[in-house]
């Protein structure tokens, strides 16, 4: 696969943009809230660390995905959300 100047240049700058807007958008008391509430941060890290790989691996299995995509879907689900996840998470 070829890298052109779409995934090169313009995605990198379209999430830089992104992680930067949302992070303009911050304020102090969201910080504080997560340390007052840690809860429900350590339910999502959970889930994120403990729940989804199984699950992952399990569609794995299911599917007999080829090991290239199966090893792809393990690193994706291992992985936390990313800018885009904090999009949705922000609406």
């Amino acid at each position: 696969m070829e890298a052109s100047l779409v995934t090169n240049l313009f995605l990198p700058l379209a999430l830089a943009v992104i992680m930067f807007g949302l992070g303009l958008h911050l304020h102090t008391a969201d910080f504080l809230r997560v340390l007052q509430m840690p809860r429900t941060v350590l339910i999502g890290l959970g889930v994120q660390m403990l729940v989804l790989p199984p699950i992952a691996f399990v569609l794995c299995l299911i599917f007999s995905l080829p090991p290239l995509l199966a090893v792809g879907l393990m690193l994706l689900v291992a992985s936390p959300g990313g800018a885009t996840a904090n999009v949705f998470s922000h609406l």
